[in-house]
């Protein structure tokens, strides 16, 4: 058991839950890394009898620590600490990457898999509106935060848009940033589509994760301030890292 456990002291004069006492310890050396991220949590039977606490007590405090994302539960493993997933903006928010793990205090990282020219094909001519006679630039990145892969994304650029775009360093180097100084590409709106998939074999590996893990599948079609599509982004983001955040309004029309 992590020593750090020896700081966990129940105080059992004051009005707050023993359950409670229990899971704010947890949360704040998890946040400030005394707990680390993958590390085994001792099990429910040892903590009660170092504490003196009910069996339910500690259940407790651990099934809030697992609804709100800082513990996981592996059948026939145990409990391990884990960080709260990334509340991401992005489906609502057009921003990059890096900016938006910067937002969440979180180093991003991104790793160029493969950048090469290729023909079009049906998928990618119809969301790029292009012709069979089109080349577009297929780029393969996986993108980290505090250096954990989080997403495999596979973008699709036409060629004739960003003649070079091939030849530019887009690991260390935003895409968005490039094509904006670059080749005078900004975005003006952006089309999101969000699915539910789980990790092959290829993807478990990159994404450090179990075959069939649960992901989310995000396609995006972005267009220019001419409302010509210009990317097309097929990302695949790890379902136990990640979450969509989505602000709704009434619509001051509706009653």
């Amino acid at each position: 058991m992590n020593s750090i456990y020896e700081q966990l002291k129940i105080d059992r004069t004051v009005p707050i839950p023993l359950y409670y006492q229990i899971k704010t310890f947890m949360i704040k050396h998890i946040e400030d890394n005394s707990l680390k991220d993958g590390e085994l949590v001792p099990p429910e039977e040892e903590l009660c009898a170092y504490l003196n606490v009910s069996r339910p007590t500690v259940r407790q405090a651990f099934l809030e620590l697992v609804h709100e994302g800082y513990l996981n539960r592996i059948k026939s493993k145990g409990t391990f600490v884990t960080r709260p997933k990334i509340a991401g903006d992005f489906i609502q928010k057009i921003q990059t990457y890096n900016q938006e793990m910067q937002y969440y205090g979180l180093k991003p990282k991104t790793k160029l898999l493969s950048i090469s020219e290729i023909d079009v094909f049906a998928e990618v001519m119809e969301k790029l509106k292009l012709t069979e006679k089109d080349k577009v630039i297929c780029l393969e990145r996986l993108r980290y935060a505090d250096d954990k892969p989080i997403v495999y994304v596979k973008t699709f650029i036409p060629v004739k848009l960003c003649k070079g775009l091939i030849d530019e360093d887009l690991e260390q180097n935003s895409l968005y940033d490039t094509l904006k100084t670059k080749y005078n590409i900004e975005i003006a709106h952006i089309n999101r589509q969000i699915h539910a998939t789980v990790a092959d074999p290829y993807l478990s590996d990159l994404l450090d994760i179990m075959e069939n893990a649960p992901l989310l599948y995000i396609t995006t079609v972005a267009y220019n301030q001419n409302d010509i599509p210009f990317e097309y982004s097929l990302a695949s983001y790890r379902a136990d890292m990640y979450k969509m955040n989505v602000d709704l309004y009434k619509d001051k029309y509706y009653k």
